[in-house]
């Protein structure tokens, strides 16, 4: 991934999970988990 849009993408993915945490509460912990896996791996992936 482009270090450059990183931010962007944070930023895309962080609007769309405050939407989804004022539409659906509960479903926003299981998303943020799934999120922070797959960065994780992406990011281990990519180094």
């Amino acid at each position: 991934m482009d270090m450059k849009a990183d931010p962007i993408i944070i930023g895309l993915i962080s609007v769309l999970f405050g939407i989804l945490m004022i539409i659906y509460p509960y479903l926003v912990g299981y998303l943020v988990g799934i999120f922070l896996i797959a960065y994780g791996i992406l990011k281990l992936l990519a180094s």
